[in-house]
């Protein structure tokens, strides 16, 4: 089990009870993608039944020779999503999807308002929504203005995103991360969940994918928002100079707050 939610559950973690294990597979919203193929393999490895919903223009190569299920559409269309929550059952919902190269800039609450209304629809029990460090009640750690624009853009529509999902009556857990690192960096096995919005960092693309094995069909997750940090991943290339540029992003109490702790998060 996951040490860090031992340090903030304790003995609740650890009695957590299966949510509705049994009922259905699970569907990976943008399991074609970096993160979403990651999540894939974990998922496919633990044995469980797999579908990707894919754009039809979504290159497969990330998932070749993975035993999985395949539904074909867009997530922005009302009577796609109505098809694929009713034409089979699901347990879980994982949406690790990005809004498409030049794509709508308010992709997330757009795609989150058709998902969520049709995940209740088939009963569904369990959505993970990827999200965004800043978005959300996370919105007051960021200098806005320092912000690129499409980033702030891509924010704002997670934070509305979280908001649909979370006054849609599907249970939800919210993983917010920062820095994504490239694929090929691994975690250090020290990645980890918290409910402390002064955890800022970077994130590898595995360790993530773990975190959010770590919540499927987990009560402890239920209803929970989180940062997903690893504090001891590697940071080489341009992302050295991570904690520099974060300092124009971030303000600085965040910095102080973790500093006092002896450790930058």
């Amino acid at each position: 089990m996951l040490k860090s939610f031992t340090a903030l559950f304790g003995a609740v973690f650890f009695l957590a009870t299966p949510l509705r294990a049994d009922d259905g597979g699970v569907l990976v919203l943008g399991g074609t993608g970096q993160l979403g193929s990651e999540i894939v393999k974990d998922l496919v490895e633990a044995g469980e039944d797999v579908t990707v919903f894919v754009r039809p223009t979504s290159k497969r190569e990330r998932l070749a020779g993975l035993i999985i299920a395949y539904k074909v559409g867009d997530i922005l269309s009302d009577a796609d999503m109505e098809r694929v929550f009713t034409s089979a059952t699901y347990r879980a919902v994982i949406d690790a999807s990005g809004q498409a190269f030049g794509g709508d800039q308010n992709y997330y609450e757009k795609s989150q308002r058709v998902i969520s209304k049709w995940a209740l629809a088939g009963n569904v029990g369990h959505i993970i929504l990827h999200g965004a460090t800043g978005a959300g009640d996370s919105a007051h750690m960021m200098v806005m203005e320092n912000v690129p624009e499409f980033q702030r853009i891509s924010i704002a529509s997670k934070s509305v995103a979280e908001d649909v999902l979370k006054a849609s009556g599907v249970p939800y857990t919210v993983i917010r991360h920062m820095t994504l690192l490239p694929l090929e960096n691994k975690e250090s096995g020290n990645a980890r969940l918290t409910t402390s919005q002064m955890a800022i960092g970077a994130m590898t693309r595995d360790g993530l994918a773990r975190l959010t094995m770590e919540c499927l069909d987990n009560s402890a997750c239920i209803n929970m928002t989180f940062h997903a940090v690893d504090d001891d991943v590697e940071l080489t290339g341009r992302y050295t100079g991570m904690w520099k540029r974060y300092r124009t992003v971030i303000k600085p109490y965040v910095f102080e707050a973790r500093e006092a702790g002896g450790r930058l998060e």
